[in-house]
């Protein structure tokens, strides 16, 4: 009775020990050494379920006889397949094993004993389970108190068992949280970068306004915008849509913003401009990715405004309490061929009026229900949103609509308005 109240205790003991340990590297070698101690044993050790290959795979082993220095050699590991060996038997059948005499049983394989020089007599194995989820093995060998393990042995090394499954469970659980935050942290540093490709806005004469705005659907997005100054006082204003959404996104986007950069210093004309924006975008998209864009050409002082489209919606004209599409020049999105035709349309702003360009996020945001803003509200807001500038109101009923929703795309819209 002082035997099992002793045991007991033990276990008690064993459980406030590994509710205490957050990292696996600790927690492998107080398993070992609890196991020892609950049951008295010359050695230990621990294979984990590897549930991607169906293998036992060595964790650690530990060695009372042989020592440390010796024990060194098993650190290089060994796998072992499912039913093979003693610890394979108790894996593949979930099965506690209680081998008096290892030499003689064809289940063991002495693949451990020929690479240390241990001799194993008898093997007690007990499969460590959570939640009818196989988690590994834990086996004790050689008992030093009697001949071979016994039923009292092997009951406390499966209760044993249990609070290694929970302990495994909980050590796996903390470190894929480690990893989150770890992950959000520098999300949230590249979110903090890819803001500052967004462009400050113009001060320009007469009220007239060049403003964007972009909500990504993530912490960074695939969504681009920029304003460009020309040395004739004239302006580069594109928004730009990559396929695809987060961080593969948003490293193309960078790339993209990278090249139109370059290539506004030679100041061509918005078609001729795309051209050779797509043949940059070919080398590192190849066709596996793409973006769509609008590129605009336009002068503040005349509101004359000479555009491009590759894929996209084209720009919107608000006037008069009206809106219409702009005519849709011809263009592919950017990235999908190595060679492409890109046309140069014209229009003039007048006074009062506005172009509003967006992504698809717009009008594909959902709310609750799963139904879309859709271009017929998109349109509707614009019209009953008072006089220009309107971006900013329809950005604001975007978020209306989607409420509590977490936002499915890039959210981005940009406005050019005559003053």
């Amino acid at each position: 009775m002082d035997r099992q109240a002793a045991r007991l205790k033990m276990l008690i003991q064993a459980n406030e020990v590994l509710a205490n340990i957050e990292s696996l590297v600790e927690l492998l070698p107080q398993l070992l050494r609890l196991a020892q101690d609950v049951t008295g044993a010359e050695a230990s050790s621990i294979m984990l379920y590897d549930e991607e290959r169906n293998v036992l795979r060595f964790a650690l082993a530990m060695n009372d006889v042989l020592g440390e220095e010796k024990m060194k050699e098993l650190k290089t590991g060994f796998e072992l397949p499912m039913g093979k060996g003693i610890a394979g038997w108790v894996a593949e059948n979930q099965s506690s094993l209680n081998v008096v005499d290892a030499q003689n049983d064809p289940r063991f394989s002495n693949a451990a004993d020929q690479k240390t020089g241990f001799v194993t007599n008898c093997i007690l194995c007990v499969p460590i389970i959570h939640r009818d989820k196989l988690m590994g093995v834990v086996q004790v060998l050689n008992s030093t108190a009697k001949e071979c393990f016994d039923l009292d042995d092997k009951e406390l090394l499966e209760s044993f068992g249990h609070l290694a499954g929970v302990a495994l469970v909980r050590s796996d659980l903390l470190l894929q949280r480690l990893n989150q935050q770890k992950l959000e942290t520098q999300l949230e540093a590249a979110s903090r970068i890819q803001k500052q490709f967004n462009p400050v806005q113009p001060e320009l004469d007469g009220g007239d306004l060049i403003w964007g705005s972009s909500v990504p659907a993530q912490f960074v997005g695939g969504d681009l915008y920029d304003f460009i100054p020309i040395s004739d006082g004239s302006w580069y204003i594109y928004i730009a849509d990559v396929s695809g959404k987060g961080l593969p996104a948003a490293l193309i986007m960078s790339a993209l913003w990278t090249r139109i950069r370059a290539e506004a210093l030679n100041e061509k004309d918005p078609g001729a401009m795309l051209e050779s924006i797509n043949k940059g975008a070919w080398e590192f998209m190849n066709g596996k990715m793409f973006a769509t864009m609008v590129l605009m050409r336009y002068e503040p002082a005349s509101g004359k405004c000479s555009y491009a489209v590759a894929g996209h919606t084209p720009p919107l004209h608000v006037a008069g309490g009206e809106v219409r599409e702009l005519e849709r020049p011809f263009g592919m999105p950017v990235g999908i061929m190595d060679d492409g035709d890109f046309t140069t349309a014209e229009f003039v702003l007048g006074h009062g009026e506005s172009l509003i360009i967006v992504t698809d996020g717009v009008d594909e945001a959902r709310a609750a229900d799963g139904e879309f803003f859709g271009e017929e509200r998109l349109l509707k807001t614009l019209k009953e949103s008072g006089e220009p500038p309107l971006g900013d109101k329809l950005i604001q009923a975007v978020s209306q609509w989607r409420a509590d929703t977490p936002p499915n795309d890039d959210t981005t819209v940009v406005e050019i308005f005559r003053g």
